[in-house]
């Protein structure tokens, strides 16, 4: 059994057909489809379905898949351990969401640059589910994104480091009484509702019986800030303890919800990763820059 045919496996279920798999590998659909017939000969059982259009996965498969997913973890790991001292080397795929980016991130990008001069970091900025879906799939390293609001796959992990509260943030100087009156008397510039904190928000608004008036939607919250700072309207945000400081001294700030409406943030990866000691201390690093409240 070649660990060649489980990567191409577990490519398959992650792509969804074997066309897309060989794009992904590099390979031909001929040679994507010789290496399962020949794994599914050593494991003496079919691991798709072969009766439509296209072959698909079947429960035999679905093992076969979680199981892949594990020996190739572990041998991926195999030259960490046996090599502790270029562990934090190489270059490290990482995908982080906006807040995160904006905030203690470049802090610790930086640090990390300065005390590993052999790691090179390559960043991605996006949705905390497009993210986790990378991660998945096997095209991110690690992700620093929000708390899935889906199951958590058994070969991932997600790890929280910070939590962020939710405030409605209005024009500087905006007489704040009460966030039913914020949203009666101003238009709503509204976060992405495909987002995971755009679905917290839609949720909350919905069960107070709120129905903003939407003029925008916007998937970053740096950008609904920025029509609020031109007085525009308000809009709903999660922020850091650090963060906090930095907003609060631009705009009229009120919690929203009792108790407040809250995220936590963490690392997402797969459990078995020939990186977990990169990924382990960016964690670490991450812990401490948002403990850090000075």
């Amino acid at each position: 059994m070649s660990l060649r045919a489980l990567r191409t496996l577990i490519a398959i279920s992650h792509k969804g057909s074997f066309v897309a798999a060989a794009e992904h590998l590099g390979l031909t659909q001929a040679a994507v489809s010789l290496q399962i017939k020949n794994l599914e000969e050593e494991l003496g059982t079919a691991l798709f379905n072969r009766d439509g259009r296209k072959p698909k996965i079947n429960a035999s498969g679905r093992l076969a898949v979680e199981r892949a997913q594990e020996i190739i973890g572990l041998f991926d790991g195999l030259h960490e351990e046996l090599h502790p001292d270029d562990a934090i080397a190489g270059e490290l795929s990482l995908g982080a969401v906006h807040t995160v980016v904006t905030g203690p991130l470049p802090t610790v990008l930086a640090r990390l640059q300065s005390n590993h001069k052999h790691l090179r970091i390559r960043l991605f900025c996006s949705l905390s589910a497009e993210l986790a879906k990378r991660i998945e799939e096997d095209d991110l390293d690690g992700a620093l994104i929000t708390e899935p609001i889906k199951q958590i796959p058994s070969t991932c992990q997600w790890v929280a480091y910070d939590t962020e509260h939710f405030y409605i943030a209005a024009p500087k100087g905006t007489s704040v009484h009460s966030e039913e009156t914020l949203f009666r008397e101003f238009p709503f510039v509204r976060f992405d509702r495909t987002a995971w904190a755009g679905t917290m928000i839609e949720a909350y608004l919905i069960q107070r019986g709120i129905r903003p008036k939407d003029i925008m939607e916007f998937d970053t919250c740096e950008a609904a800030l920025s029509l609020v700072e031109q007085g525009l309207g308000i809009t709903v945000v999660p922020l850091s303890n650090k963060r906090l400081k930095r907003v609060k001294k631009q705009f009229s700030l009120i919690p929203l919800g009792h108790p407040q409406l809250i995220r936590r943030v963490g690392l997402y990866q797969k459990r078995q990763h020939p990186k977990h000691g990169i990924l382990k201390l960016i964690l670490e690093e991450m812990c401490r820059e948002t403990n850090n409240l000075d």
